[in-house]
């Protein structure tokens, strides 16, 4: 009998599946092949570790308690998260503060180091008697010495 046959053989008894016959060849070979004895008995340690019984389960407590650590490591995530929002709030109330502050200095800086001209022109007609008051901004192009009345153009 050849190895490979043998290898077969033995995994076949180790089921209880080989005959009388078959078992008195592979008895007779495992006598003559060492390689082959060792491949039994190693078959039989790994059939020997299959049946035992399984490995007990972890105590009922120990699943509590690392999910109670679960949930006070959330809270204090959610602890983290919260405090982020409210930092939030003085970052926004000093972009406001800054911005308003801003503005009002410029106003009153930019009131004193550049009034805006009083730009209004009264315009009257004496025939019709009608007065007419225009605003055109910085400038106007009725108070504007170098406007004509659209007589240069």
């Amino acid at each position: 009998m050849r190895c490979n046959t043998a290898k077969r053989q033995i995994e076949r008894q180790l089921d209880n599946e080989l005959s009388a016959d078959l078992i008195r060849e592979l008895d007779l070979h495992l006598k003559q092949c060492s390689a082959c004895r060792a491949n039994r008995e190693q078959m039989l340690r790994l059939m020997q570790l299959l049946q035992k019984p399984a490995q007990p389960e972890f105590p009922a407590w120990l699943h509590h308690q690392i999910l109670d650590q679960a949930a006070q490591h959330d809270k204090k995530r959610l602890h983290i998260k919260h405090r982020r929002r409210l930092q939030l709030i003085p970052a926004m109330l000093a972009v406001i503060i800054s911005l308003a502050l801003g503005a009002v200095i410029g106003k009153n800086a930019y009131g004193n180091v550049n009034p805006l001209p009083d730009t209004r022109v009264v315009a009257s007609d004496q025939k019709t008697g009608v007065t007419e008051v225009a605003a055109f901004g910085e400038s106007s192009l009725l108070g504007d010495s170098n406007y004509n009345g659209a007589i240069n153009e």
